[in-house]
């Protein structure tokens, strides 16, 4: 088992646990007690009960007699054996020993504890006894009843539409209930708890006698029913036995069928049930022989119109048949699927993984209305695999996960279009199966033979089942435990499970295909609406979305009993949410290709369905098809296809202006572009349809150039291998070619010039000297050599450089800069007999150990020059090239850490690191097809990586087993028990199958636990924004960083920031209209002030402050404290930073002495420090651009001198009371403290 322990995460499906465990239920007239399956079918007893206490009760008396009569002649058994029975038996039962303790573990946290329910118990009795109480009532009119109920008891009977007309003659009268039964889950003891409320169903049996034969025609038995639980809610209401809460609310959505919800008074009384968390919901039902059933069968018609003389054109109403026949099914179900627990010993605990898994992934929640998915359904499925039969593939000796697994599989693979499933069938010819087929998107149905349980279940909510289901079953077969997918994540969570998501208002007005044959058999709107939405983007979209999810809010789930139903007074109120998962091989396909031109018939559809987009084409082939066209170009444009065809089929066949839908796909896009506010003549805007093919162009073109000089070279080029960020797709905006030409018409703002990593691998040879130092000097004379043979031969610019800043001499002190069509390709040479006396150096006992830290030191740039950032560039390259999402997911990413300022916290192979993690392990979810979705997966797992006890596994090559995780999950634990004794640790652990113990990128130390707790915090805050977001410009909050977090922050002058021209919103008089730059003609490769600027900062200040900053066009830098070495300590002359006498004031802050300067402490002197940055700005860019580019083609003459490149310095005066900086104070210590 992994050496960490695993946390359930209540929030994610629990919200408590319950106290008590339900007692039996159990209250008659008579003294005999009754099945209450029996009771239901004879009607003679008013009792109600628990389907399985009386049984159980006597099973377990026996079984526990048995096994004590067991014990006492078997009194010396053999405990090994035992153990090792069971372990076998686990095996078989179970995917893994580790997979039954996890599940155990589950089920102990979501099932509820029956016994602890003393009060819900006293609760249904007191219902029960009010109901029974209830005394018959007189025949009327429903008008005139109604009349009463909302003027004498302020109660509004809840009529479903279409309303009972003003003149209708149509008559109720009450009569008290026939029986009264506990049913659903509760029954059978399969409650999974959640984070809201769990539901115990009461079903209250109304008499045959309130009934006439013909009152399932018309609304008549719904009409009946709502005045039967108006009767129900007066009675609670008014009773003086107990107090509740009533209100009235839809049984799982369906409008027609209200019911009353029941919650506790919150009296403290022994009736109130406030602790159990759970609601009691009151459901009419009536017997299953007040209605002949072949009157309501699939394709009957119900629902007549006025005009009754038309009879011929009838319209089938096949789902309101199938709720009325609902209504008649409670207890029968209830006893099949108790039937099934009573001879399955794993059936019960299936059904509550069942429902637990259904839940995590939204399918199985009663405020909104998605696919028709329940836990009942889900148990009837599992019971169907059970029952004997040629369809039987579950045994009842199967343990609770293989009932699990079973019933999931099947339900992933099966053609429930070309097999219905029957879990009875019924020998009237109205219930065939062409007619369940003919009338239903799915069919499932009930033992009667007579009940489509899935009637409301509509083709997008069984393909999104399936979806979900096939991804279990991934799952389930990985040999990588995924139990946490499959049962603890949140899988309901729109912006990470599909690529594409739209939300709109339903309009008021119905479109022209409600009419009145629809509405008689859906009367509720919304549900049509969203029937119709979902049909008709799976037909248009065809292969472009391997899932079309239609969902809708109800606005309210229930209402007070004296108001009217909020369901049909404002229909424009609901929102309907549409998620698309693409398919990334055909989603921006260009054409869709319709029926030849010679099928009329097929053409005259195609027509019909596109409208004016439909039109005939001849393809090269010679075919003429009708088809439709989408005139887009670039990769950006062409993702976004999607969208184009749901804004005109929604606009076209549902009349939705394409304004009035909130569609996510493309919003963020102008976070990696070049602003608009950039002038046009510096940058070409066509740059973003081109992507990044024409650098890519380039440096291929470059590579073959380079090869073709070797032969003028004293050694053959084997390799040139890409490094740079920008050749493998992950910069943050597209390389531009830049006119080196007319580089003087670049204002300084827009000097930057990305010089692109490029490693030029050389064959070896013998005659390289065995001297580190030496074989740099000779290098340098290779780049020399280089330059010439490729100037001559091709014209380019070539410049050497020599850095001197490199302080080591056994390092790489130079490279070649090739300007080459508008880039530059930075060449760095690689020596493989460099690295071997590198090691040679290391590993030698004879090296003296300064030498030996020299090498070391240079050992590892060369292995993360050449080795590492190479092997990382083509892993990289590769998934880009596999996943066509992943370059803009890596490219949001890392924009939305430099708008956090956190460019100089995480290195951007990090960054790139995380992307990848999505995307080979995207589990509970598909692989991103959107940049969009990609990212905010991004900041889904930093908002919810548990660093301080996980590390983050990236799997880039396919070769991390299980195994192997275990082993890095032990050394990560033992990593951090040395960490923890140290004092110090680096909080995130990132690692892949070639860096176990994550330290190919981060420094060390890097990166401390306030900066991890910084960045989750913002992960956190971005996902809350994109929740909440409802217009485009509110998801762009999300790359605005809190500037008052910052002790101090300094802003920059736009003017002298060389990349200011890739901020999100640089502002134009910074760009154009501009004097002259101080840069001149000169082209500087990889010039960033700012980024030199910082690290100055950090040589200088580096233990004392830690400085933020945005790399990407950023013009502040953020700095914090650090409060430990803020600490005063005597004075000494090496204290290494400018500093001041100080005292400690009692909150503990520091303050200078006033007075008297005398005092045995010193602080550092902030005001001071400040001020040295601030000079340090003003000279910083003349002198810092000599220490690192000495050679240059453009330039043989120093520079003038330039202009300061800090604007002002925002920093307050020392505040001696200590009142104002409180918060910049605290999130100081939260930075640095341990």
């Amino acid at each position: 088992m992994p050496a960490y322990k695993r946390k359930f995460v209540k929030k994610e499906y629990s919200v408590s646990v319950p106290k008590k465990k339900m007692a039996k239920f159990q209250e008659t007239d008579s003294a005999k007690k009754a099945d209450p399956v029996d009771d239901d079918k004879s009607g003679a007893d008013d009792g109600w009960e628990s389907q399985s206490d009386e049984d159980e009760q006597d099973e377990l008396k026996k079984f526990t007699m048995k096994k004590k009569a067991e014990h006492s002649k078997e009194s010396e058994l053999d405990v090994a054996g035992g153990e090792l029975e069971g372990l076998k038996e686990t095996a078989e039962l179970y995917k893994s020993n580790i997979f039954k303790l996890e599940l155990d573990e589950l089920l102990q946290e979501v099932s509820l504890k029956y016994d602890k329910h003393a009060t819900l118990e006293k609760a249904l009795h007191q219902l029960k006894s009010i109901f029974d109480s209830i005394p018959n009532g007189k025949e009327s009119l429903l008008t005139d009843f109604e009349a009463t109920m909302t003027k004498k008891n302020k109660i509004k009977v809840p009529f479903p539409e279409p309303r009972p007309s003003s003149d209708s003659q149509y008559k109720f009268k009450f009569v008290k209930p026939s029986s009264i039964n506990v049913i659903g889950g509760y029954a059978l003891k399969s409650i999974a708890r959640t984070k809201g409320k769990f539901n115990v169903d009461l079903a209250v049996e109304m008499p045959s006698s309130i009934f006439q034969e013909k009152d399932h025609m018309n609304n008549r038995y719904y009409y009946k029913r709502a005045c039967y639980l108006a009767v129900l809610a007066n009675a609670i209401q008014s009773s003086k036995k107990g107090g509740f809460k009533v209100q009235f609310g839809c049984l799982d959505g369906d409008t027609q069928k209200p019911i009353l919800v029941v919650g506790p008074s919150g009296d403290k009384s022994n009736t109130d049930f406030s602790k159990v968390k759970c609601i009691i919901r009151i459901i009419p039902s009536i017997a299953g022989d007040i209605f002949s059933p072949q009157r309501l069968g699939p394709g009957r018609n119900c629902v007549r119109p006025k005009d009754e003389s038309i009879t011929n054109t009838l319209a089938p109403t096949p789902h309101y048949n199938a709720s009325v026949l609902q209504d008649t099914s409670y207890t029968t179900n209830l006893a099949y699927l108790y039937q099934h627990s009573k001879n399955c010993a794993g059936f019960k605990d299936a059904i509550v993984l069942g429902k637990t898994w259904l839940y995590q992934r939204g399918l199985a929640t009663s405020e909104q209305v998605q696919s028709g998915w329940n836990g009942f359904l889900f148990a009837m499925v599992m019971a169907y695999l059970l029952q004997n039969g040629s369809n039987k593939k579950l045994s009842n000796g199967h343990s609770s996960y293989q009932l699990l697994r079973g019933t999931i599989d099947f339900l992933s693979t099966h053609n429930f279009e070309a097999e219905p499933v029957f879990l009875g069938t019924s020998a009237h010819a109205e219930f065939s199966a062409d007619e369940f087929k003919n009338n239903y998107d799915v069919v499932i149905v009930d033992p009667s033979g007579t009940l489509n349980l899935a009637s409301r279940v509509t083709k997008s909510g069984l393909a999104q089942l399936q979806h979900e289901a096939k991804l279990t079953m991934k799952s389930f077969d990985d040999s990588v435990d995924r139990f946490d997918d499959v049962f603890l994540k949140n899988v309901n969570d729109n912006k990470n499970r599909f690529d594409n998501t739209a939300k709109l208002q339903i309009p008021a007005t119905h479109i022209a295909k409600y009419d009145a044959d629809a509405q008689a058999d859906e009367p509720y709107y919304a549900q049509f609406f969203a029937k119709q939405v979902g049909a008709i983007l799976i037909k248009g979209l065809s292969n472009r979305a391997e899932l079309v999810s239609v969902q809708y809010t109800l606005p309210s789930s229930t209402w007070d009993i004296d108001s009217v139903t909020p369901l049909h007074s404002d229909i424009s109120s609901i929102t309907l949410s549409i998620g698309l998962i693409l398919n990334p091989e055909t989603s921006s396909r260009l054409v869709d290709q319709g029926p030849d031109a010679q099928d009329k018939a097929a053409c005259k559809t195609f027509s019909d369905f596109w409208g004016k987009k439909s039109e005939l084409r001849r393809f090269k082939d010679g075919s003429i098809l009708e088809s439709v066209v989408w005139e887009t170009q670039g990769y950006e444009n062409k993702s976004l296809i999607v969208e184009q065809i749901v804004r005109y089929l929604l606009n076209y066949h549902m009349k939705i202006a394409p304004g009035a839908i909130n569609y996510w796909a493309g919003q963020l896009y102008p976070m990696i572009n070049y602003a608009k506010s950039i002038p046009g003549n510096l940058f070409n805007s066509k740059v973003n349809n081109a992507g990044f093919q024409p650098v890519n162009s380039a440096f291929t073109q470059f590579a073959k150039q380079l090869r073709a000089v070797d032969d003028q070279l004293p050694l053959l080029i084997n390799n040139i291998y890409p490094l740079s960020s920008s050749l493998r797709q992950a910069s943050v905006l597209i390389p531009h070619p830049v006119d080196f030409g007319n580089i003087d018409a670049y204002p300084t703002s827009a000097r930057f010039v990305p010089a692109m990593d490029v490693s030029v691998q050389l064959e070896r040879s013998g005659k390289w000297p065995d001297d580190v130092v030496a074989m740099q000097k000779v290098k340098h004379a290779f780049h020399l050599k280089i330059a010439e043979v490729f100037k001559d031969k091709y014209g380019s610019q070539c410049t050497v450089v020599n850095n001197v800043e490199q302080a080591n001499p056994l390092g790489a002190a130079g490279y070649l800069d090739v300007f080459y069509h508008g880039f530059v390709f930075r060449c760095h040479l690689l020596v493989e007999q460099e690295g071997e006396l590198l090691e040679q150096l290391v590993s030698s006992k004879t090296t003296p150990v300064p030498q030996r830290v020299l090498a070391e030191k240079a050992l590892q740039s060369y292995q993360q020059l050449f080795h590492h950032r190479r092997e990382h560039t083509f892993h990289i390259q590769a998934l880009c090239a596999r996943y066509p999402a992943f370059s803009t997911t890596m490219r949001l990413t890392k924009r939305w850490f430099g708008a956090h300022l956190l460019s100089a916290q995480v290195p951007e192979e990090v960054m790139e690191l995380m992307c990848a993690h999505v995307f080979l392990e995207p589990q509970p979810w598909t692989v991103p097809n959107s940049g969009f979705t990609g990212f905010t997966r991004v900041l889904s797992l930093l908002a919810s990586w548990d660093w301080e006890s996980t590390p983050l596994m990236v799997d880039m090559d396919d070769t991390m087993t299980s195994k192997v995780r275990d082993e890095v999950i032990e050394k990560f634990a033992h990593y951090r028990d040395q960490q923890h004794a140290a004092g110090h640790y680096r909080a995130m652990m990132l690692t892949t199958t070639n860096d176990m113990e994550g330290k190919r990128w981060w420094k060390s130390g890097q990166p401390s636990r306030a900066i991890a707790a910084r960045i989750q915090t913002l992960a956190h805050a971005s996902c809350s924004v994109l929740d909440e977001s409802v217009r485009d410009k509110d998801i762009h909050r999300i790359f605005i960083t809190p500037m008052t977090d910052y002790s101090k922050v300094i802003h920059l002058d736009p003017k002298r920031c060389t990349r200011y021209y890739q901020n999100i919103h640089p502002q134009r008089k910074f760009l154009a209209d501009l004097e002259l730059s101080e840069l001149g003609q000169h082209v500087f490769a990889q010039f960033d002030s700012v980024t030199q600027l910082v690290e100055e900062i950090e040589k200088a200040y580096g233990d004392l402050v830690m400085v933020f900053y945005d790399k990407y066009g950023g013009d502040q830098i953020g700095l914090v404290w650090n409060p430990l070495e803020s600490t005063p300590r005597p004075w000494k002359v090496s204290v290494g930073y400018n500093s001041l006498p100080v005292d400690m004031s009692k909150s503990g802050y520091l303050k200078p002495l006033k007075g008297n300067p005398l005092s045995k402490l010193a602080g550092p002197n902030f005001d001071a420090i400040l001020a040295e940055i601030e000079r340090l700005g003003e000279g910083y860019s003349l002198i810092l651009f000599y220490n690192t580019h000495l050679v240059t083609p453009f330039a043989s003459n120093r520079l003038s001198s330039i202009s300061p490149l800090l604007n002002k310095i925002g920093y307050d005066d020392y505040d001696d009371d200590n009142d104002n900086d409180d918060a910049n104070d605290d999130f100081t210590t939260a930075l640095y403290h341990p």
